[in-house]
């Protein structure tokens, strides 16, 4: 059993990081400080070189989000931008948004000899360097994942021919961009034909592949950019006499590898854009729309567990940057995680918010596929005895595992104690671990290894809220080195105790990490005990935005929920998701029939990674009609507008899923039934009724 003593605060070895920057930045310190180079890389992708024989090595950077404070002038955020490597792109968008002050940025880490040697000399200077310069918040984030489980048009009402008071709609003039993972740029669903030209158009105006090596887009700093002229003429070279595209050709020509026979991105471009000209092909829900692409790196895909909120708000300012002047925009985002606050204030959220903030954008995210995967648990903490959550890990985990819990602060006034129990294993801390902790290692006491981190502070992203973060090595041998040792598989025990204020109610939430490529199968997402899961609160944590759209899943062929389909509300007690849509059109719940990546075959994908490009497509419509048709004058949509109009016209007859209500692994009080009001506060899709809505 843990000691009842309370710890004493241990000195803060990163006062800097502590003072501006989230939990994941203060665990990287820890990480490079304790030579835990594997951890390092699971994490955030970046791998260290070796120690160099001569010299100091190569730098190694780190791609964080940065919050600009309200009275940095844009002179002072030109010389950031250069010693950071502030993207020149948010620059330009400063002139424009006067909301706009989340940027990403890339952080000094060190060169590979000193950070081979633990020194995180070079990351806090850089840390010191910002706050000196008004930045208020430096996040790296947490790990990011597509939203899917391992045509349905007519469900959400959108006709055939897609004719609304007399007008075609399919997206024309609209730019719908896609944030994801495998773009088959080659594919006939975005390829355009015409008779005088034998030789296919592509629609992707342009494709930017983060993690590719060439020159990079215009106003940043890293990956490839590959133009609708470089693919029009890799089409044109690849193609037959007989207008036969070779589509292994053209993916050579561009040198942007497509391995897999369907693809998470393609799936999702399909449904939102596709035109339906492959075999056996059915268009999308904005079969005219223009796409702009951004592939995610490979090194953040492959291992399953890395950060993304950089490289995600980078891909949407970059969008935005390559869209036609004066055409609307509708973002799909199809990724995240279970991490965060889960109230709309983390840096990815609020950065999003500040995008949507200009009339004609919108932002569209699945809401995740959280219900059933007991990641989160919450537990009301009584004013005269302790309450627990109980966390399970599973053995021969080759990544790393962590759980934050978050408890209102209102006035400064709640504060609690937290402690922890392994199974059966001696650690230190293990006593009460109190507020203003910062990042301070668990270890054995048999022989002083660590084997995880615990940190317990205020946050820093105004929403007046504490946070506790308990992060744990792998549980498979390959963890140990010289100074660190495999977690413990098993229950950990997690208590906390009020020692002032009223009442607290802690919410818990795993940091996702069950995807990546097949060779990763290993990979194992720790749980909350099930009868400590809840599968409230259970929105993706980066769908809770102000301004962004989450789309919920529903089966198209049997009119239930899908049983995987997250629930709200938020934190702070809004509703979430704002609508649902397809994600599935046959009872089996196989899944939604959209492009693949080879042959034009259709495969079938479900989870809300395919119900949230419905919703993207329909907002690209809805553009379409305002720019093209209302008043026979372009009406410039807000974000806000478009969720409510949504949300007032959705179409009832939802219920619950009859799988789910007799599966008896599920215990009671944890299936849809139970939770129906907070589930169903919205319902389906309805375009035309949405349609009614615009102005005629």
């Amino acid at each position: 059993m843990p000691a009842d003593d309370v710890e004493q605060l241990r000195p803060d070895p990163f006062p800097e990081l502590t003072a501006v920057g989230d939990p994941a930045l203060r665990l990287v310190a820890w990480l490079i400080h304790t030579g835990d180079f594997r951890q390092l890389e699971q994490r955030t992708g970046i791998r260290v070189p070796p120690k160099s024989p001569s010299g100091s090595g190569p730098e190694v950077r780190l791609p964080v989000i940065v919050r600009l404070s309200a009275g940095l002038e844009n002179r002072n955020v030109g010389s950031l931008a250069e010693r950071f490597r502030i993207p020149f792109a948010y620059l330009d968008a400063m002139k424009d948004n006067k909301e706009l002050k989340h940027v990403t940025a890339r952080l000094l880490l060190g060169k590979a000899n000193a950070l081979r040697a633990g020194s995180v000399d070079d990351l806090s200077l850089s840390l010191k360097e910002l706050r000196a310069a008004k930045v208020t918040h430096v996040s790296l984030g947490a790990p990011g994942h597509p939203n899917r489980k391992h045509s349905g048009l007519a469900s959400i009402n959108v006709p055939d021919d897609r004719v609304v008071n007399g007008n075609t709609l399919s997206g024309k003039g609209v730019v719908v961009g896609i944030i994801d993972d495998g773009c088959a740029l080659a594919h006939a669903d975005f390829l355009k034909r015409s008779a005088t030209n034998p030789v296919a158009q592509s629609r992707i105006l342009n494709l930017w592949d983060q993690g590719g090596t060439g020159t990079p887009p215009s106003g940043f700093f890293e990956g490839v950019e590959i133009d609708n002229a470089a693919i029009n003429q890799a089409l044109s070279a690849n193609t037959s006499v007989a207008g036969d595209i070779n589509e292994e050709g053209v993916y050579r020509t561009l040198r942007y590898p497509i391995r897999e026979v369907a693809t998470h991105g393609t799936h999702v471009m399909g449904i939102a854009a596709g035109n339906g000209q492959s075999v056996m092909g059915a268009p999308g829900v904005a079969p005219g729309a223009d796409i702009i692409f951004v592939q995610l790196p490979a090194s953040a895909i492959e291992g399953g567990a890395t950060v993304l909120w950089q490289h995600v708000l980078d891909g949407a300012r970059y969008i935005l940057s390559r869209a036609p002047q004066g055409a609307p925009v509708v973002i799909n985002i199809s990724y995240g995680g279970y991490d965060g606050p889960h109230d709309g204030t983390s840096r990815l959220e609020v950065g999003l918010d500040e995008i949507a903030a200009q009339p004609d954008r919108a932002i569209v995210l699945a809401a995740g596929n959280g219900f059933e995967a007991r990641c989160h648990a919450s537990v009301d903490v009584p004013p005269n005895r302790p309450a627990s959550l109980r966390w399970i890990i599973g053995g021969q985990d080759p990544t790393a595992n962590t759980v934050e819990f978050w408890y209102d602060n209102d006035n400064s006034n709640t504060e609690l104690h937290v402690r922890f129990s392994t199974p059966g294993v001696g650690i230190d801390p293990a006593g009460w671990v109190p507020l203003h902790q910062s990042t301070t290692p668990i270890t054995r006491t048999s022989d002083g290894k660590q084997i995880g981190f615990i940190e317990h502070l205020p946050s820093i992203t105004g929403n007046k809220a504490n946070c506790i973060v308990l992060s744990l090595n792998a549980t498979d041998a390959a963890a140990a080195n010289g100074v660190a040792a495999p977690a413990p598989s098993g229950t950990w025990t997690i208590e906390f105790k009020r020692v002032r204020g009223g009442s607290a109610k802690v919410h818990g939430w795993i940091w996702r990490d069950d995807a990546g490529r097949s060779r990763n199968a290993r990979v194992r997402q720790s749980r909350f005990h099930p009868d400590d899961a809840s599968p409230e609160y259970s929105v993706g944590g980066w769908a809770t935005g102000q301004r962004t759209i989450s789309v919920g899943a529903f089966n198209a062929a049997t009119e239930e929920v899908c049983r995987y389909s997250a629930c709200g509300p938020t934190r702070d007690g809004r509703d979430k998701p704002e609508i649902y849509a397809p994600a599935e059109d046959d009872v089996r719940g196989r899944g939604i029939l959209s492009a693949s990546a080879r042959s034009a075959r259709p495969t079938r994908m479900n989870g809300t990674s395919a119900a949230a490009p419905f919703v993207t497509g329909m907002i690209a419509l809805m553009m379409d009609y305002a720019l093209n048709y209302a008043h026979g004058k372009p009406v410039h949509l807000t974000a806000d507008q478009i969720a409510r109009e949504l949300k007032a016209t959705t179409k009832g007859g939802l219920r619950d899923n009859r799988r789910q209500a007799v599966d008896a692994r599920i215990p009671p009080g944890k299936k849809q039934k139970d939770v129906r009001t907070k589930l169903l506060h919205t319902q389906k899709a309805d375009f035309i009724e949405t349609m009614k809505k615009l102005p005629p």
